[in-house]
This record gives structure tokens, C-alpha cells and sequence, in this order.
């Protein structure tokens, strides 16, 4: 596949014509000397190559390479084998270096550099060749057992399949070779640290004392934590106890102390110290920045993010079947959830039953769930309670603990899972009130700047925690209002003291599929960045005033409800003026705060460079880059908002139906009837605002739903659930309809015809009915029963 590749980039090479670029002085004296020695091997063209990469001789270089390219192909089946060797005694800066030289001229001829390096490392990578090599370091000719351990050295970690079982204390082969294979593995240092312990997690249990052996003989210092269960479980065979206590003892040695093997206590103690480091914030693995580059085009911010709107980081992953590693690129939050998931299977295999050590096992199983399960949302309460299961079943209280530890190591969507795990099934009814401890828990989390955690934890205490008042209902029926008002559009706030500015600034952001909304002060920004859950950004003019710009921004960091969203300061062209260091004191003034970008107001920020003469677009607009740098990537990743977008529709929709089964329960949720009926004008909102506008006792509630069942416009079935809501507001509440508004709906029936007739026939018929069922019967009535 290398080969193809290759062949396949260069014919393009080599088919295309472009006009050489003029060389200076030096470019032409390279070429010249280049061109003046007979060049005929691959190895001699791809030198040409490089060497005119070096001096930026484009045009050149590419000529080298498309002769070099050719020259491979002439060799036939003896084209891997070639690739791989220039691979090996080439230097890779010098391979990068031309790859990124040539793909100016061709894009795609990057990857034909690349697959001189991928077939050199598939070469080293090949088992037979790494068994060979293994078996060679018995051999009794040192040019054969050096020749053997150079190519062991060079494979690296791919070395590590065939050196381990050298190392096994089982192992019929002699001393030497052990020491060899020792000495290899302690070259690769800590590069061997994240491989070996991948093996040691795998269920390759027969391959373990190896494993341990190896990773003591890697010299990594941090690793005596992972040792303890192999040395203290019940359930591991013989040889892996053996093994792990010789080398904790060996370690114990080497650092003064006691060889003797720890009790489960303090095995316990360490793993759970171990485990706590790594589900905090600090444990999350960084990405690779070289990989990184700005975000122009907002279709591209993944590949902008080295692949992956949330970053990737490389791990080493053992395939027992092949017997080999396998390179995965994860998410940094899933790479952690797998180095959780290590230390919490060593915590239950040697039965901790320390609570702490205990909730941080639950929580790894439960993190490990949600990073691997797709779509979370989609997981039901029975499936979330799976792996919060401790030794004795599912219980709430330890859960809340959960949810505790969660909240406190920044981790919102497992603590949401928690919240979640705690609601009775979909469709159900909780069969008893959650316990106070539990209650609590939820509570605090009401206060944590996550909307996802805050929805979830008053979803669960609007269908759990039994009728109000308690600590945090008023805070449950804000959330789940706040939730309510969400629309499906990405709301920006626009602030700037003048009115020309915010109207240009709203027409530009809209551009990129924004809905502005146009503020003129500090203040006004902060209530309408809290008025609706849609506001994903906001906008301030630099000098804003009451309140300024860095104290808007602080106050929209400390948001009640909601996520905070990111800001950018706009700084207007007069203010970049060096002798009154406006900008310099800018920057540091919000140097301390995450989420904010100061950027400023040209036209290259909002709208693409475009060359006068040509007409062809110089540079991107600039503001996809500032609202990935303030917000990551997902801010901008067409997909991503996307996602988001409905993930805030969806809470509004369970928001209106939540506040519409508590206001059935004798909640009062009249401070959303502003909510529900703007909720009226979004399609997908439509039946769940209808139906808690039904249980509202307000006359502006009633108003509204006879005016949308009167509605001409409306399907068919949407007008049927208005008039059930209208039906059922009556029923509850009475007529709470105008004087005015009932003789207009008797004229339109007298007046109109068809379908306008037959939607205020409905209405009449509602209200007759109410009518009739609380009129008082008359004095002079008959008597309803038998008088004999």
C-alpha cells in the first residue's frame, strides 16, 4: 500500500507542468552542482531532492523526486525493500523537511515523503524479522548477536513482544540472553512505560511475569502501584505473585527501604492515592501542539485540532490475538478513562473496601462507560447503575458520594451520568422520595457552571425528590425555566456604546450562522447573555461602560445557570495606540481569565482577503481561529455546534414537559408562561409548550392556546394537541377568556365558513361545556333524584 501510494502521488508529480519559480545566485549554484554528477540510484535521487528542498528549490526538488519515484518503480518487487532502507539511513528531519518543501507545489506529494518513513517502520514492525532478531541474540557469533540487538534497538517499542518473554523468569533460554534483552528494554526508558502497561492490563495473563520483569528492568519510577495487585490478588496464578513480589522487593532495595510486601490497607492506600491523581484535572493527558495549526475554515477545525475537535493523544494498546501493540489515537479524556479503569480493576481484585477508594472505582467504571458508549445520552438509568454497582448492589447514598468526587475533579458529564442513574426509568414515577443525603448532593450540584449537570441533577429532583418547598426547589424550577428557553439557534450578544458599530458587528457575525443580539452596555450584555440558554458568545467593545468590559466578563464567568460563555473583546482600530498603551494594559488585565479573546474589528476578522486583481481569496476571515482560541474547537466545528445545538433542544423539550407534570403536581410554575409561549414559534417545541400552557392557571396562557387552535396555518395535529391544552386549561382553571375575546370568537363563527368556522366552533363548544358543568342549578329545578 506504501508503494501505491507512492507511485500513485508521484505519476501526479510528474503529469503536472508548473512554471519554474526564478532562482537567486545560490539556488542556481546548488541545481547546477546537483545536475552536473550522474545521478541513477534511489538513494542519489532522493538526495538531490533533499538537497534542493534545503536551498528551497521547489521546482527542482520536485524533478529529483519525480526521477527518484520512477527509479523505485523500475526495481519491481524489491520496492518495499528499498523504500524501507532509505527510511532507516535517511534523516527523518530531512524527510519532513522535503515533504513539506514539495507539498507547496503538490499537496499531495507530502504523503509519498511519508511513505518512505511508514515502510520503514512496517519493516521494523515485521514478527518474523523482530523473532529472527530474537532468537539470533543466542547466537554464539557476537557479529550475529550485535547485528540482532541494532535491530532490536531500532524497532523500539515493537521490539517489546519478542523481548518480554526473554525476560520471563520461566524462560528456558540462558542468562545472557535475559541480560540482553534486559539491557534492550532499558534503552527505551520510559517509552516502554505506557506499552508495558497496557500488556499488564490486557487479559494476557500468562505473558504478566514477563511484563513485570520488564517494566523494572525500563527503569520508570512510578510504577510500583501497578505492581500491587499482581502481588497481593487472590486470583492471580503463582508465577505472576512470584514475580511481582521479587521486583517490589528488588525496587524496596534499591531505595533503602524493607523488602518485604505491603498489607491490602496500605496496597489499597496507594492504589487509591495513585487512581486520585489520575482523575483530576491534571491527569488528563496533553495533545500533541505541534500537530495543531489555526482554525480558518470552521469546516476544517477538526483536522485544524491534529484530527479531532478535542485533541488526540497516541497510545500503545496490546492486541492479544495479533501479538502486537496497536496505535490508537484517543481522546485525552479517553486515554484517561483506560488508565482509570487499570488502577480501579487492581482496587477491586485486591477488595478495598475503603469508601473513598471505593467511589473512585465507581467513578472510573462510570467514566469508562461514557467515553465508550457513543452517545450518552442515550444510556438509560439501569445501564448507568451498572457500573456504579459497588460490593453490595446499587446504592443511592454512595452514589451521591459520586457524584460529589466527581464534581470536585471537574468531571461534568460523569457527574451528570450520576445524576441521571438516580431518576426513575423513562416513562416511570419514582416509587419513593430520594433520602435527604442524596438530595443534597443533587442540590450542590445545582450551583456547578454546567448546564448538562445542572438539567440532569433538576430532572432527577423534579422526579425524585417528593413535593416542594425543600432546600433547592426554587433553584430546580429555575433551571429547568432556564433549560425551557433554549430555541435551537446560536444566540451572540453584540455590546458597543455605538449603535453604528453594533450593527455592523451583528451583520458580520451573522455571516457565520449567529443570531445577534444588539446590546449598547455591560449591563444589558450580562441579562441577555442570561435571559436564554442559547447564548453560546458575547461580544464587548473594549471600553464598555457600566460596568466596564473586564467586570462584564467577570460576571458572565460567574453565571448562576448555565454554561459560561466565551468572550471576545473587540477592540476598536484607535485603540491600538502604543504611546497610551491602551492595548498592552488590556491584555494584561484579562491575562487571568480562560474563555476570553481580545481580537479586533478589521475587515480580514470577519470577512476573506480577496486579491483585487485576480479575485482569488488571499486569506480566511480571522474569527474562527479567536472563537476556537476562546472556546476550543467544538465552538466552531460545523458538527459539533450542530450537536450541541440539539442537545439544547432536546433539554428544552424535557424541560417543557417536566415543568408541565410539576405544575400537574401543584408546583407553581406561572414565572414560565413568558417561556411557554415563546416556545409556541419553534416547530419542534410546539406540542410540550402547548401542554404546559394547558396547565397554567394564567389568562394570557388560555388566550394563546384559543388563538393557536383558531390558528389557519397549523397542521392539523398540532392544532388537535392546542385544543386539548385549551380543553384542559378550562377544565382546570375555568373560562379565563376576556369578554371581548369570547364575542370575537361567537363573530368569527357567525361569519366565517369551512375550517375558520369549525376552529371557533371548537372553542364555543369548550366553553359551553364549562359552562354548563359550573352553572348553578336553578331554584325552581326539578330534583335530580327520585322523590318516592
Amino acid at each position: 500500500m506504501a508503494c501505491a501510494a507512492l507511485m500513485l502521488v508521484a505519476g501526479a508529480a510528474r503529469a503536472q507542468t508548473p512554471a519554474d519559480q526564478p532562482l537567486d545566485p545560490l539556488q542556481q549554484a546548488v541545481v547546477e552542482s546537483l545536475s552536473a554528477t550522474p545521478r541513477e540510484t534511489p538513494a542519489e535521487l532522493l538526495d538531490a531532492a533533499i538537497r534542493a528542498a534545503d536551498v528551497d528549490a521547489t521546482d527542482a526538488a520536485g524533478e529529483w523526486f519525480a526521477a527518484f519515484a520512477a527509479a523505485i518503480d523500475a526495481l519491481g518487487d524489491g520496492k518495499l525493500d528499498a523504500l524501507a532502507d532509505l527510511g532507516d539511513t535517511v534523516d527523518p528531519a530531512a524527510l519532513s523537511r522535503l515533504g513539506r518543501v514539495l507539498a507547496v507545489r503538490d499537496p499531495a506529494t507530502a504523503k509519498a515523503v511519508a511513505t518512505i518513513r511508514e515502510a520503514s517502520r512496517l519493516r521494523r514492525r515485521d514478527p518474523k524479522r523482530l523473532a529472527a532478531a530474537a532468537e539470533a541474540l543466542a547466537s554464539p557469533s557476537a557479529a550475529t548477536r550485535l547485528s540482532a540487538a541494532d535491530e532490536l534497538a531500532r524497532a523500539g517499542v515493537d521490539a517489546l513482544p519478542v523481548l518480554v518473554p526473554l525476560l520471563s523468569p520461566g524462560n528456558p533460554g540462558d542468562a545472557a540472553v535475559s541480560r540482553q534483552a534486559r539491557d534492550l528494554v532499558a534503552m527505551l526508558g520510559d517509552e516502554a512505560r505506557e506499552p508495558l502497561l497496557d500488556w499488564l492490563a490486557s487479559e494476557d495473563v500468562a505473558s504478566w511475569p514477563g511484563v513485570v520483569e520488564a517494566l523494572d528492568a525500563s527503569g520508570a519510577s512510578d510504577i510500583d502501584a501497578y505492581l500491587l495487585a499482581p502481588a497481593l490478588a487472590t486470583d492471580v496464578p503463582p508465577a505472576v505473585r512470584e514475580s511481582a513480589l521479587r521486583v517490589l522487593a528488588r525496587r524496596a532495595a534499591r531505595r533503602g527501604a524493607a523488602p518485604e510486601a505491603p498489607s491490602r490497607d496500605t496496597a489499597g492506600r496507594i492504589l487509591a492515592a495513585r487512581l486520585d491523581k489520575v482523575l483530576c484535572l491534571a491527569g488528563l493527558p496533553e495533545v500533541d501542539h505541534m500537530l495543531l495549526e489555526p482554525v480558518r475554515d470552521p469546516a476544517a477545525a477538526a483536522a485544524a485540532f491534529g484530527g479531532s475537535v478535542t485533541g488526540l493523544v497516541e497510545r500503545p494498546v496490546w492486541d492479544i490475538e495479533a501479538r502486537r501493540f496497536v496505535r490508537l489515537r484517543l481522546s485525552p479524556r479517553a486515554a484517561r478513562a483506560r488508565a482509570a479503569l487499570h488502577l480501579a480493576r487492581d482496587l477491586a481484585a485486591i477488595d478495598t473496601r475503603d469508601p473513598a477508594a471505593v467511589n473512585l472505582v465507581l467513578l472510573s467504571r462510570l467514566e469508562s462507560l461514557l467515553v465508550t458508549s457513543g452517545n450518552p445520552a442515550g444510556l438509560a438509568p439501569k445501564d448507568l447503575q451498572q457500573p456504579l454497582a459497588g460490593p453490595d448492589g446499587f446504592a443511592p447514598e454512595t452514589a451521591a458520594d459520586v457524584l460529589d468526587a466527581a464534581i470536585e475533579r471537574g468531571m461534568g458529564e460523569a457527574a451528570a451520568g450520576v445524576a441521571a442513574a438516580l431518576a426513575p426509568p423513562r416513562g416511570s414515577s419514582a416509587t419513593a422520595p430520594l433520602a435527604p443525603a442524596v438530595r443534597k448532593a443533587l442540590v450542590r450540584a445545582l450551583a456547578v457552571p454546567d448546564a448538562g449537570l445542572q438539567f440532569a441533577a433538576a430532572r432527577t429532583l423534579a422526579l425524585s425528590a417528593g413535593d416542594p418547598p425543600y432546600p433547592g426547589s426554587s433553584r430546580v424550577l429555575d433551571i429547568l425555566t432556564h433549560a425551557a428557553t433554549a430555541t435551537g439557534v446560536d444566540r451572540v450578544v453584540v455590546a458597543h456604546p455605538d449603535t453604528a458599530v453594533v450593527d455592523a458587528l451583528a451583520t458580520d457575525v451573522s455571516r457565520f450562522g449567529y443570531e445577534p443580539v444588539r446590546v449598547s452596555t455591560g449591563r444589558e450584555a450580562i441579562f441577555a447573555a442570561r435571559e436564554q440558554a442559547d447564548t453560546v458568545m458575547v461580544l464587548l467593545a473594549a471600553r464598555l461602560a457600566t460596568p466596564s468590559a473586564l467586570e462584564t466578563t467577570q460576571l458572565l464567568q460567574q453565571q448562576g445557570i448555565g454554561d459560561a460563555p466565551p468572550v471576545l473583546v473587540v477592540v476598536d482600530p484607535l485603540d491600538d495606540d502604543g504611546r497610551g498603551c491602551f492595548l498592552s494594559q488590556l491584555i494584561m488585565k484579562f491575562a487571568d481569565l480562560h474563555g476570553v479573546a481580545i481580537v479586533d474589528r478589521l475587515d480580514s476578522f470577519f470577512k476573506p482577503v480577496v486579491d483585487e486583481a485576480t479575485g482569488d481569496v488571499v486569506a480566511l476571515p480571522r474569527f474562527p481561529d479567536a472563537v476556537a482560541q476562546a472556546a476550543g474547537p467544538t465552538a466552531v466545528d460545523p458538527a459539533s455546534r450542530e450537536q450541541a445545538r440539539l442537545e439544547r433542544l432536546g433539554r428544552s423539550r424535557e424541560s417543557l414537559t417536566l415543568l408541565a407534570t410539576l405544575s400537574r403536581r401543584g408546583w407553581d410554575i406561572r414565572p414560565a408562561t413568558a417561556t411557554a409561549l415563546a416556545a409556541l414559534g419553534t416547530a419542534e417545541l410546539y406540542e410540550p409548550a402547548v401542554m404546559l400552557l394547558g396547565t397554567l392557571g394564567r389568562p394570557e396562557a388560555q388566550e394563546a392556546l384559543a388563538n393557536e387552535t383558531e390558528r389557519a396555518d397549523l397542521p392539523a395535529d398540532l392544532r388537535t394537541a392546542a385544543l386539548a391544552a385549551f380543553t384542559t386549561s378550562v377544565d382546570r382553571y375555568g373560562v379565563l377568556l376576556g369578554c371581548g375575546h369570547v364575542r370575537a370568537v361567537a363573530t368569527r363563527y357567525n361569519l366565517a365558513a369551512g375550517a375558520s368556522r369549525d376552529a371557533a366552533g371548537d372553542i364555543l363548544e369548550v366553553l359551553d361545556a364549562a359552562n354548563r358543568a359550573h352553572r348553578a342549578a336553578r331554584p325552581d329545578a326539578p330534583h335530580t333524584w327520585p322523590t318516592r
